[in-house]
């Protein structure tokens, strides 16, 4: 098989992984109308499931040259698929759901890190990223527009079985995943890594790309919730999320023609007004056209950004430790965004998360400032 479609097969399966986070919005919308679960509870719900995939992904972290990626995706996407197909019928039991969540977390995080590392493991994983973070918002986008729609119809045993469903399709992509790594001097590669990773620069670094990640989840999982409180149809909400995620494809293909011409903190600087640009429009958002104006320069900022902090980081170390540490960090404030923003939304205050999303990217940038001050 060719590079071009060996990366098509990764990214497919890759995205796979992330299907609850892609749709997330949409998702926590289901859980609250068509389940028992609060508002805060389906937002407890997503972040514990985060926690699992950022727990097992920093265990896996210290063996990932001795894994088998091939036979530990296939059992990672077997484990959350039985995770998924289950948490549907249990949903109303709170306590059982989220245990179930937690667990099928960890299975996507694995599987998600076989095939980060099988990307790694090849030529040009550049590109290969490329047209993975291009996938996911094509699929974000169509998920977001079609789940408000069809939310109703399919309840939540007919959403999680179809990521059960899609899991299954992960296994059997997982055939194609490489295997052993080739063998290396593991004390010399684990003194360099602690050597990058231990450096300020690094700590920075990494601290701010998981407060960026924590701030933009904080937001986006309840997004929906927010447009639904100021009576938008479900179509519009469709198309607003939709449209918010594809705005996202030209943010991240900018690099492409931009590259470091203009260094990296400038550009996350302007990257960074954008994003709360857009959340001072929706915070004063009434109607569509200012709820769909929020979530496309949301949706364009997020992906905009986020080579330019891998890149940041990759100029830390050119072997990769530092990515792999904010790949990492950003996983873990991943997690925690969404169960932070449950803690201020209370009974719909929306606007609190919108602000509270607001300072947590002002930090994020300050961090980043730092990051070069320290190099």
């Amino acid at each position: 098989m060719n590079l071009v479609g060996r990366f098509g097969i990764y990214s497919v399966a890759g995205t796979i992984t992330l299907m609850p986070l892609l749709v997330l919005p949409a998702l926590v919308g289901v859980l609250v109308d068509e389940s028992t679960l609060s508002e805060a509870q389906a937002g407890w719900a997503a972040s514990i499931g985060f926690l699992g995939s950022a727990l097992i992904a920093l265990v896996m972290a210290f063996r990932m040259h001795h894994l088998d990626l091939r036979i530990t995706a296939m059992l990672a996407f077997g484990f959350a698929m039985i995770g998924d197909a289950v948490s549907g019928f249990l949903v109303d039991h709170v306590f059982i759901f989220m245990g179930l969540r937690f667990l099928t977390g960890i299975g996507a995080g694995a599987a998600y890190t076989a095939v980060v590392a099988a990307f790694a493991r090849g030529p040009h994983t550049d590109r290969g990223f490329g047209l993975f973070i291009t996938l996911q918002f094509i699929v974000s986008g169509i998920g977001l527009y079609l789940l408000p729609v069809y939310g109703s119809v399919l309840n939540v045993k007919g959403v999680y079985l179809g990521f059960a469903l899609l899991n299954l399709c992960g296994l059997f992509l997982s055939h194609w995943l490489p295997r052993e790594a080739p063998a290396r001097s593991i004390g010399r590669v684990l003194k360099s890594e602690l050597n990058v990773l231990l450096a300020r620069a690094t700590i920075f670094g990494c601290l701010g790309f998981a407060i960026f990640e924590a701030a933009n989840m904080a937001q986006f999982t309840y997004v929906e919730r927010f447009g639904v409180s100021l009576a938008l149809q479900d179509q519009q909400l469709g198309l607003a999320m939709l449209t918010g995620s594809l705005a996202g494809i030209p943010g991240a293909f900018a690099i492409v023609l931009m590259g470091s011409r203009f260094g990296r903190i400038g550009p996350l600087a302007v990257g960074i007004a954008i994003a709360v640009f857009g959340l001072l429009i929706m915070i004063s958002a009434t109607g569509f056209s200012t709820y769909l104006t929020g979530s496309v320069l949301l949706g364009f900022s997020w992906a905009f950004c986020l080579p330019f902090i891998q890149g940041l980081l990759a100029a830390l170390d050119r072997h990769g430790s530092a990515v792999a540490a904010g790949s990492a960090s950003s996983t873990l404030g991943g997690s925690v965004g969404p169960g932070l923003a449950a803690l201020v939304v209370g009974q719909g205050n929306y606007h609190v998360v919108f602000y509270f999303a607001l300072a947590l990217l002002l930090v994020s940038l300050l961090s980043f400032m730092l990051t070069r001050s320290r190099r």
